[in-house]
């Protein structure tokens, strides 16, 4: 079965933040399809993910990087929810639990190719797994 091998797909799982997660990335979904303006205001608030880099996880692809001024975790190494938006001009980014401005990528030439990990749990905020704490 699936979920013995990836629990996050039970439903069982699912919490009422979750689903505010999802609700709020599909909202963010729609405005940017027809008008990307609001993103300038959500960036006010954001943190910043500096010497970032990509990272392919059973959970999808997530950034890793040094954050500064995390609502919860302040300022240190994270990994990031699964990417879902990228502004092509390398200034943001849209996960599922939020904006985040980036800085500089860890490989300035995007040449390094995307790091791949089995593992699905990084950091304290993570340890309940997918569908739970997210940043």
């Amino acid at each position: 079965m699936l979920t013995r091998s990836f629990p996050f797909l039970d439903p069982s799982t699912i919490t009422a933040e979750f689903s505010e997660r999802l609700t709020s990335l599909a909202r963010d979904c729609a405005l940017l399809e027809h008008d990307i303006s609001f993103v300038e205001a959500r960036l006010r608030t954001a943190p910043t993910l500096d010497l970032y880099v990509p990272m392919l996880t059973p959970l999808g692809l997530r950034l890793v990087g040094q954050v500064t001024d995390h609502p919860q975790l302040g300022s240190r190494w994270i990994v990031t929810s699964q990417l879902w938006f990228a502004d092509p001009g390398g200034r943001w980014a849209r996960t599922l639990s939020r904006f985040y401005n980036l800085a500089r990528p860890a490989d300035p030439g995007g040449r390094a190719p995307v790091t791949r990990s089995s593992l699905s749990t990084f950091d304290d905020s993570d340890l309940d797994k997918w569908p739970g704490s997210y940043n």
